[in-house]
């Protein structure tokens, strides 16, 4: 960006982080119509609606925080109220105007609360002040100096205001992985616990790490992309449902293959991107983005021919995007749709890899001579997602759970699966290590199907495998066998969560034991 031409000010330049450039996709405030730019919105909103946001910003003499309030006001009773009119905005200012419950994005990374600068008003408002006071003050050189200082100092005290705007409502991290522009504190938008969890997931997708991550695990998106390419005769002509579109690469790959049409559905912010990637590669006349969640929108027609989603989490289940994909697949797929992926599985083996447990457990015991046990943290009660080396594996595998994901339900995801793990070599088993495989089937007998696997004897992927250490390692013979219950099941306060509990008889005394884990 060129400060010197995009800034009149240096106190402006310092700004340029947190205001998004002219070219950022933003939805209109009270319909699904999204516009290149925020400017284009405020333009849409005058044309279509009848509504001139900036003169009624104007109007109502906001501050920053004010106008923050208004958009997100006008978003959320758009959202949640059927009965709103815009022209209600200015005689509920009482309502919107105070307190911070309007003041947390109803839309995370809304181009629109990133474009309400307020430079062109206030800083010439200053700047008329200042030279009317040069003026009554010409010849007397200290009190020019003062007022300098004093409109430097005011300068600074409106980039230090906006930049508190922007780290503590806009760009807020959360308090554990990646982060969003929801905030942390769902005590500011008045949410509950659940609502906040379903914000912190979809506003984690709107980062571009995450996609870049997923976009170059090559076993992931080749597969995807073979479902597609090597099945072109069973997609031609087809209407496909993209379920968390994500950046669009599997409607791409749907519409490359000769898809009729796809509808492409997500609920974060990244699909304003996905957009625009379709219209870079000239696909927009094939692919039409909507975006919310499965569950509260309408497609333009009554069925689709396939429902292509990456819904996959680590250990399969964990995220629970799944049982948004059942919802869309009960209310759209044809009787003779075809579900990509069409079986999953989720299987287990022993492990062994002391090296390993001394690196990621024992390792705080001793840190330069000091004790730093208290950073075990949750080890042994978390699965840890880590690449487990193929040699570590020392049983045979059992699959706990099979995926028929063109008929299971939701309840059928929470399972307890008796298991028995036979020993390949003597040893010592320190965990338990889980991962699943993928297909991708189609009825046709002449279709080429596509398989991978997450295990650890396969090429690595990102979602890697999910270990479950033992909190005390067992001697264990080859030829033996360690058997168990396993069960897992979504956790009641956070679906998007697992626990998992893991019942099993010490092979050698046959002890009962039993170990929880979460996998978050």
């Amino acid at each position: 960006m060129d400060n010197d031409e995009d800034f009149d000010t240096e106190a402006d330049a310092n700004c340029d982080e947190w205001i998004e450039e002219d070219s950022t996709p933003c939805q209109c405030l009270v319909c699904d119509a999204v516009s290149p730019s925020a400017g284009e919105v405020v333009e849409h909103l005058k044309q279509n609606h009848s509504f001139d946001l900036m003169l009624v910003a104007k109007q109502l003499n906001l501050d920053f925080y004010g106008r923050i309030r208004c958009v997100n006001f006008i978003r959320s009773q758009a959202k949640d109220n059927a009965n709103f009119k815009l022209s209600s905005v200015a005689n509920s200012v009482s309502v919107w105007s105070q307190g911070e419950k309007y003041l947390a994005p109803v839309i995370e990374n809304d181009p629109l609360l990133y474009a309400l600068d307020f430079d062109d008003d206030e800083e010439s408002e200053l700047a008329t002040k200042f030279s009317q006071s040069v003026a009554v003050a010409d010849g007397d050189q200290q009190k020019v100096l003062q007022l300098e200082r004093q409109l430097a100092e005011m300068k600074e005290a409106f980039t230090e205001y906006k930049e508190m705007v922007r780290k503590t409502f806009l760009e807020e991290p959360m308090s554990s992985g990646v982060g969003s522009a929801v905030s942390s504190k769902p005590a500011v938008i008045g949410a509950d616990e659940t609502n906040w969890n379903m914000d912190y997931y979809f506003g984690s997708y709107a980062e571009t790490e995450i996609h870049e991550t997923m976009l170059k695990d090559a076993v992931r998106t080749e597969s995807y992309r073979d479902c597609f390419y090597l099945n072109k005769d069973f997609f031609k002509g087809k209407i496909v449902l993209d379920v968390g579109c994500g950046t669009g690469i599997l409607s791409m790959f749907a519409a490359k293959s000769g898809a009729k049409h796809v509808y492409a559905v997500d609920n974060s912010t990244i699909i304003l991107k996905a957009q625009e990637i379709v219209k870079q590669n000239g696909l927009s006349d094939k692919i039409t983005f909507i975006r919310g969640e499965v569950e509260h929108i309408n497609l333009p027609v009554e069925t689709v021919d396939c429902i292509v989603s990456e819904w996959m989490g680590y250990f399969l289940l964990f995220e629970g995007m799944f049982d948004s994909v059942i919802t869309a697949r009960d209310r759209w797929l044809a009787p003779d749709g075809v579900m990509a992926p069409s079986y999953a599985n989720i299987q287990i083996a022993g492990l062994e890899d002391a090296e390993w447990i001394n690196d990621k457990y024992h390792f705080w015991n001793d840190v330069y001579g000091f004790d730093y046990s208290c950073m075990k943290g949750t080890f042994l009660d978390d699965g840890q997602v880590d690449i487990a080396r193929k040699d570590s594996i020392i049983t045979d595998p059992f699959i706990l759970k099979e995926l028929d994901l063109g008929s299971i339900t939701p309840p059928q995801l929470d399972f307890v699966t008796p298991f028995s793990l036979k020993f390949n070599k003597s040893g010592r088993l320190h965990a338990l290590c889980g991962w699943f495989d993928i297909k991708f089937e189609f009825p046709d007998t002449s279709g080429t199907p596509v398989f991978f696997s997450t295990s650890a004897a396969a090429t690595p992927t990102h979602w890697k495998q999910t270990t479950f250490v033992l909190d005390k390692p067992l001697d264990v013979d080859a030829g033996t066998v360690f058997e168990g219950t396993f069960e897992c099941r979504k956790n009641p306060e956070n679906a998007r969560e697992l626990d998992i509990v893991i019942s099993y008889a010490v092979p050698k005394t046959l002890e009962k034991r039993t170990q929880k884990f979460t996998v978050r």
